[in-house]
């Protein structure tokens, strides 16, 4: 389980790299930073599932709370 909790991880990561390359990075609007905060949340899904797959569960619940916040931060604007 371990190694398919990293390989999900990576498979997370590229995704969000992926949509990375196709946004305009110079953009500020409201909902360009929407996008932005809500791909931050995933990204650190992917840091959770990490600190999972370690065993780290003080590292997990700081990126799940990082990750609720900048989900939070997508919702809100």
């Amino acid at each position: 389980m371990t190694t398919e909790l990293f390989e999900r991880a990576d498979d997370i990561d590229g995704g969000v790299r992926a949509l990375l390359s196709n946004l305009d990075l110079t953009r500020t609007d409201a909902e360009h930073e929407r996008m932005l905060d809500a791909l931050m949340g995933v990204s650190r899904a992917a840091d959770a599932l990490r600190a999972v797959a370690r065993g780290d569960l003080e590292g997990a619940e700081e990126a799940t709370a990082a990750m609720a916040y900048y989900a939070q931060r997508a919702l809100d604007e």
